[in-house]
């Protein structure tokens, strides 16, 4: 069944009348559906007896970006359970490079099955598929797609934000995106992949429910437009993944991590399940695993296997 929040979801007027008809309920439970919905940190605007969603930014124009990605199929969904399902289900349809955008995601999910929050059209979210050969490892491939988000902020106007090893952009030591990257299965020697990307632009801070310190973009670019945005994003992150299909981690890219990885050189905790290791941040080797320097020893680990904190934060 359609939900409110779909129909409201064009961001045009829509009156009382014609609401509480379609889903066959009083105008008092219809105002307790919109009250629930704002409570999300939605706006809706209920004068002149008009129900109206009002977009945190102006929403996504996928008819742009699908002039620019013209070989790629680009899918608007404008409320979506998790735009990574939506390519998991139907794989079978999809070739490498074709995305799902959204607005507004209602069971979105970050690594190790932690809740990402999505206020309406206040974050970028996508979903990609890609393909690499299946005898090859993908280890690191966070990272490389983590560096892509970066370079298109970079390209957009400002050089601040950083890595955090493996799957987060930080911004001013705040989580300003995350990445989520599942496997989808094998399919003629090829490994299918479906990479999700979460940006916060301009979530809300006293209606939001993240469970943890976060940025938005529109910090450091106030004007920022969420389709170029995403449009810069697409060019740095196909051009990105091609590149890492062929090197893999490549020593300059151990090189660009460093310079922009958040907590090089510092000290920092990782977190396994029964155990906490405590150590100086040294950076990637050409796996992408995280090396540190506990005491005289090295060790390094694989992003699948724990958690990074920076120490004491």
């Amino acid at each position: 069944m359609t939900s409110l929040l779909e129909i409201l979801a064009d961001c045009q007027p829509h009156s009382f009348e014609n609401l509480t008809a379609l889903f066959a309920c009083s105008d008092e439970e219809l105002l307790a559906r919109i009250q629930t919905l704002q409570k999300q940190g939605i706006l809706i605007d209920t004068a002149f007896s008009e129900v109206r969603l009002i977009p945190q930014t102006p929403l996504l124009s996928a008819v742009k970006i699908q002039q620019v990605f013209p070989r790629h199929k680009i899918m608007y969904v404008p409320v979506i359970d998790s735009t990574n399902r939506l390519l998991l289900t139907n794989m079978s349809r999809l070739n490498k490079g074709d995305i799902c955008i959204t607005e507004h995601q209602t069971a979105g999910r970050g690594r190790r099955g932690r809740q990402w929050q999505s206020p309406f059209a206040a974050q970028a979210i996508f979903s990609m598929m890609w393909q690499v050969d299946a005898g090859k490892s993908v280890d690191g491939l966070s990272l490389t797609v983590g560096m892509a988000i970066r370079r298109a902020i970079c390209k957009l106007g400002s050089d601040q934000a950083k890595l955090k090893w493996p799957n987060d952009i930080l911004l001013h030591g705040r989580k300003l995106a995350g990445i989520l990257i599942e496997t989808a299965g094998t399919e003629n020697g090829r490994l299918n992949l479906v990479i999700g990307v979460g940006i916060n632009i301009a979530v809300v801070r006293d209606t939001n429910q993240i469970d943890q310190a976060w940025a938005n973009l529109q910090e450091i670019l106030p004007k920022i437009d969420r389709t170029l945005l995403l449009i810069t994003v697409f060019e740095e992150l196909i051009q990105a993944l091609t590149e890492f299909e062929r090197h893999g981690i490549t020593p300059e890219f151990q090189q660009q991590w460093r310079q922009n990885d958040a907590f090089f050189q510092h000290e920092v905790n990782i977190i396994k399940e029964k155990q906490v290791i405590s150590g100086i941040e040294q950076g990637i080797d050409e796996r992408g695993h995280l090396r540190l320097q506990v005491g005289n020893e090295w060790m390094t680990f694989n992003g699948g296997e724990v958690s990074l904190r920076k120490n004491g934060g």
